[in-house]
């Protein structure tokens, strides 16, 4: 998802019908520029080399969805099948797929089948203290930064911090608290395949743990 705001315009954008390093393009309307879906990027035309920004969002069931968002808004539309069908993830093509957090070349990837076995991950990006939750019912993962929290995964898709409070990954704040004094700040969380992810970043750094390195 990205902001359609851009150098004091808001773009109207169209599926181009062509593919691009296997990802679909789309054209804006005014300039009839290039853009790539999967980094935002103009690749061709009067807007080459602008770029799109990132708007933070999740992939999840609906029940989830409504669960954690009971009053919102709903985009009326017919699903379709085949190529440009409805994204569904499953734990068998784990292996194929990874959640880049970030957004351009200096975005980092975390491997799905790494987040499925360690369901919470600390790390540090862009000079900040991060974590990344895991929703294995739900097979999607949120990223914020954490600040001075740490946090644990307690079973049962509960996760809690260092004095033992549960909290809601979604909405990365403490469960019960509907302020957002103490919400996280969210950070792009994208789900990619891997070897798509690589195709446009062959120098991108990887998330491994310790052990592995």
């Amino acid at each position: 998802m990205y902001s359609r705001k851009l150098s004091g315009k808001v773009l109207e954008f169209g599926h181009e019908g062509v593919l691009y390093r296997r990802s679909f393009v789309m054209y804006d309307r005014g300039t009839k520029s290039l853009w790539v879906h999967t980094t935002g990027e103009c690749v061709k035309g009067e807007m080459k080399g602008s770029q799109l920004t990132f708007i933070s969002s999740s992939i999840t069931s609906w029940g989830n969805w409504v669960e954690n968002h009971p009053n919102s808004l709903v985009l009326e539309g017919k699903g379709r099948g085949g190529f440009m069908g409805t994204f569904t993830l499953k734990e068998k093509d784990a292996k194929k797929f990874g959640v880049s957090v970030g957004q351009g070349a200096s975005a980092k990837l975390f491997l799905m089948e790494d987040l499925m076995r360690e369901r919470v991950i600390h790390d540090r990006f862009d000079g900040k203290d991060i974590v990344v939750f895991f929703d294995k019912d739900g097979m999607h993962a949120t990223a914020w930064v954490r600040g001075k929290h740490k946090f644990f995964y307690r079973g049962e898709g509960e996760f809690v911090d260092e004095i033992g409070r549960s909290w809601n990954m979604m909405l990365g704040r403490p469960k019960g608290n509907t302020s957002n004094s103490q919400k996280m700040q969210p950070l792009p969380a994208t789900a990619w395949l891997i070897e798509r992810w690589h195709g446009f970043y062959p120098k991108s750094t990887v998330w491994a743990a310790k052990s592995r390195l």
